[in-house]
């Protein structure tokens, strides 16, 4: 019985399902280490692509371009940034992280900054996501919170942050090719 096609398979296999379950049980053990959610790890690491892509190209556009605006009434390059950068605080704020001192979400997009400022104030303002998801577990993210009159969940609350970034880093896309400049990760 020990030569069948079947005891074959199975014990060739069996390298297969140790390595397997291994792998599993690390692959849990890097979420928990991580806050304790796989897909809150997952999320970071799409919400870093999007965020270093909008760093990179608010880099590629020259400063002259950056009080630019399609029209009237609508953000310019650096409002955009700065938009994204009290984005993050706001969301940050609601999933219960303390926006540092002297920062307010709302007006961060009038501020009066150089290019490089901008810059800055989106690459900290990531860096406070960062910080605020990575010491979140799993049960902090199950909580219920008020998001404009509706109970979602904190990791509904990251969720729609990663949507807001992505939909502002496809702003400044709009915008660069509007005057001329090709994305530095698509030329």
């Amino acid at each position: 019985m020990g030569n069948t096609p079947f005891f074959q398979l199975k014990t060739a296999l069996f390298p297969v399902i140790v390595l397997t379950i291994l792998f599993l049980s690390y692959s849990s053990t890097s979420a928990q280490e991580q806050g304790g959610d796989a897909v809150l790890s997952d999320f970071l690491n799409v919400y870093n692509t999007s965020t270093g892509k909008a760093a990179d190209l608010a880099g590629a556009i020259p400063e002259e371009t950056y009080n630019w605006r399609p029209a009237e009434g609508i953000r310019s390059v650096k409002e955009s940034v700065l938009h994204m950068a009290g984005g993050n605080y706001f969301f940050g704020s609601m999933i219960g992280a303390e926006i540092p001192e002297g920062i307010d979400p709302r007006s961060l997009e009038q501020a009066d900054m150089t290019k490089e400022e901008a810059i800055a104030a989106l690459e900290a303002s990531v860096q406070y996501i960062r910080d605020a998801l990575g010491s979140m577990s799993a049960e902090e993210l199950d909580a219920k919170i008020d998001f404009f009159g509706n109970e979602i969940t904190k990791r509904q609350a990251v969720f729609t942050l990663g949507d807001h970034c992505a939909e502002h880093l496809g702003q400044l896309i709009a915008y660069a090719r509007m005057n001329g400049i090709a994305p530095p990760w698509s030329q």
